[in-house]
């Protein structure tokens, strides 16, 4: 649970992720999605510690990084991953994630923030964990919003008579547009629209692989994983 309360604020989105983490920002929340739709993901802490560090005048001061990642065991290209330790921050240097907000937010201070970054990665060295700053660039990509769409098929599956179909059909042809892919077990457009939600879980779970740094679409190509 997160060492530092996070409450609600008048100028800011606050809010609970579905898995019960908290968020101090959209960019936090966007974020989490991204976090929740990777595979390679085990779990991840909201406010995970808090640090000390020293500023210029040599006094104490807190620091709470935003978020810890644990990577999954269970898979070969994940489990030699240590944990993360992350920062999440706006691009832009006064921190404004909306022109609407109520009053100015506080501006970055570049070396404060070196100081305490420093202190994050001598903490995370020690632990035998990473310390990376996502920046919003890094976050808000057409694959979000992919990930956004797609999450629900993710976290709230539904076993469908679709899926073996699916995947013996596009084993069969190597790579089918989407639309193609669900033609053929839906003939009609009806068939189809019950077809689409198996088709997307398993886009979601990887179980077939798709571009998702580009828009998802009818046209997007699907193709065969080689253990599908």
């Amino acid at each position: 649970m997160p060492t530092r309360r996070i409450k609600a604020s008048p100028v800011k989105v606050t809010g609970t992720a579905p898995d019960g983490q908290q968020f101090e920002s959209t960019l936090e929340e966007d974020f989490f999605i991204l976090l929740r739709f990777n595979r390679l993901v085990a779990g991840f802490e909201s406010q995970p510690l808090t640090l000390n560090w020293l500023d210029e005048k040599n006094k104490i001061r807190d620091y709470t990084p935003d978020v810890l990642i644990h990577y999954r065991t269970d898979l070969p290209e994940a489990a030699n991953l240590p944990p993360m330790l992350c920062e999440v921050k706006p691009d832009s240097n006064d921190g404004s994630e909306s022109p609407r907000r109520r009053r100015p937010p506080r501006k970055e201070h570049e070396a404060e923030n070196r100081l305490k970054w420093a202190a994050a990665e001598i903490h995370a060295s020690r632990q035998g964990w990473h310390f990376k700053v996502f920046r919003e660039s890094e976050i808000r990509t057409l694959y979000l919003k992919n990930a956004r769409f797609l999450l629900r098929f993710l976290e709230r599956p539904v076993d469908s008579k679709y899926e073996a179909g699916l995947l013996e059909h596009i084993r069969k042809w190597g790579q089918l547009t989407l639309r193609d892919w669900a033609a053929t077990i839906g003939s009609t457009p009806e068939r189809r629209a019950q077809v689409l939600p198996a088709c997307y879980g398993l886009i979601a779970r990887q179980l077939v692989d798709v571009d998702l740094s580009v828009p998802l679409s009818l046209d997007s190509v699907v193709k065969a994983q080689p253990d599908a």
